[in-house]
This record gives C-alpha cells, structure tokens and sequence, in this order.
C-alpha cells in the first residue's frame, strides 16, 4: 500500500518538487476584490502583488473546506493508498480543523476510512512546512504505513525552522496574524521587522533600519542553524534580492542544493511585498 503525501498550498512548494514527489497540495483560498479564488489556481503570484499593492480592499484568507478534503481524500483512499496530511500552523489557520471535520466523515463512505490517513500540524508555514512535506514524501518511499511515516514526521518537526525578514508589518497587522509580533508595533516605522516561526506562532526577532541590514541579518541567524541538511530562500515580490541571500548562504549547502520558492497568495497577504525567507532543516544531532 502506497503512502501519499497531501498539504496545503500555504507550503509554498515550488511546482517541480509538487510533481517530483507526487505531493498532492490543496488550495487555501484568497479573497481579492471581492472575488474568491484558489490560491495557485485561479490567481497567481505576479497578478496576485500587483493586486495587493493597489488600491482597494485589503485582501483576505479562508481555509480549504471540509468538502475539499473529502474530495482528495477519498479520490486517494480510493486508489488503494493511505495518506499523511500534513498543515499549516494550527494557530495560523483552520486548515487542520477542515482536515479533521473531513476525515472524521469518512468512515464507510464510498469504502474510504479515515483510519487510513494521518493528520499533523506542522506548527509552521510557508517553505518550513514545505520542507517538512518533502521530508515526509522521502519517507514515504523508503517504506512503511502511513502511521510510521507520521511518526517520523512528527519526531524531526524540531528541526524545522523559519526566519523571515518582512518590509513592512501592515499587512500582517490588518490580516490579524500579528501575534507575537505585535510587540514590534509602534516602533520606528522605517524598520525591516524580522520574524521566526516557534511554537506555531511568528515571534519577534529583531528589526534593522533598513533592508540590507535586514538580509544581512536573515543569514547571520541562518548560519547559526548548522549544520543544515535542507535549505530554501523564499521571496515575494523581488527575486533579485533573493538571488542575493541565496549567493550568501551557499557556505550552508551548494547553491544547486538551494531551493528556491516564492510567497503565494496565502502567505502573501500577510507577508507583503520585499519580503525574504529562509527554510532551513538542520541536521539531526
């Protein structure tokens, strides 16, 4: 029996790495102007910022649905498979729940049981939790039911971690994910906030001055993380700056080892544009 892997499109994965590894990713949903539209589907990046920075309705998020779930889920339980369903920070969002709502309906429907599939919260978004998926799709392939697959997962979660170095924390502030962060609320407002995922939550870092100091700093705290075993730079609206950060930590893994991803329109809505990521899986000690 096959174990397939399944996320949500939070994970930010690049599209080749999704086919390469036969993940299945379900789209969050982003509401622009009015319109509902799936996250990587009906919108994509580039038309995505350029909405988010005009003029307008500040855009907001809603969690795939029970129905969503169901559908994959079954179609998956269906070909003889068992799954690991791995999501979004719980804190973050209600993914988990419409995961949990929908495998909870599943047993006896169309022979499909929910025994069969294993729920984790990552306790993390963006590339994070998508390094933690690509882990759990190797996994997967070396053997092993879906339980034991979940197991491993869950074990190495700790070596996960995320740091990202925002622009700006409006939109993290109007989206209503501010959390920890909102400590940082009411500084200087020419600051380049930096935030690390624990815990499920973003939590304060530090905020530079300007924007080459926030990178600078991003690599600084990556470097601290070796030895690392995957790694991913993230970036939402400048590529080039990405490129950057990228040249700066190939002392961590080869720049062909380096994966590089891009802030959807889940993420995006509170991350903003100029923001840089790092995704780093340190090695087991």
């Amino acid at each position: 029996m096959t174990v397939r892997i399944v996320t949500d499109s939070s994970a930010d994965l690049p599209s080749d790495l999704v086919q390469q590894h036969q993940i299945t990713v379900i789209p969050c949903y982003v509401v622009v102007d009015d319109q509902t539209l799936k996250d990587g589907v009906d919108i994509n990046a580039d038309d995505f910022y350029r909405r988010l920075q005009a003029e307008g309705r500040t855009p907001t998020t809603a969690q795939p649905t029970v129905a969503d779930f169901q559908e994959v889920y079954r179609d998956l339980l269906s070909q003889g498979n068992q799954i690991v369903s791995i999501h979004v920070s719980g804190k973050l969002s209600g993914t988990l729940n419409s995961a949990e709502q929908a495998k909870d309906s599943l047993d006896g429907v169309d022979g499909a049981n929910g025994v069969d599939v294993a729920l984790i919260d990552s306790r993390l978004a963006s590339m994070p939790l998508g390094l933690v998926v690509l882990d759990a799709a190797v996994m997967a392939a070396e053997g092993g039911d879906h339980l034991e697959v979940a197991a491993k997962v869950r074990q190495g979660l700790d070596l996960h971690h995320g740091l990202f170095a925002l622009d700006t924390l409006v939109y993290l502030q109007k989206g209503g994910r501010i959390g920890k962060a909102q400590a940082f609320l009411g500084s200087v407002l020419n600051v380049k906030p930096i935030l690390r995922l624990r815990d499920g939550e973003a939590h304060p870092v530090e905020r530079p001055r300007n924007r080459e100091r926030a990178l600078r700093r991003l690599v600084e705290l990556a470097k601290e993380l070796a030895p690392v075993r995957r790694l991913a730079v993230i970036h939402s609206t400048d590529a080039e700056r990405m490129a950057v950060l990228k040249q700066e930590l190939t002392g961590l893994l080869p720049a062909d080892q380096i994966i590089e991803a891009r802030f959807g329109s889940t993420l995006g809505t509170y991350i903003g544009p100029d923001a840089l990521g790092v995704a780093i899986t340190q090695e087991a000690r």
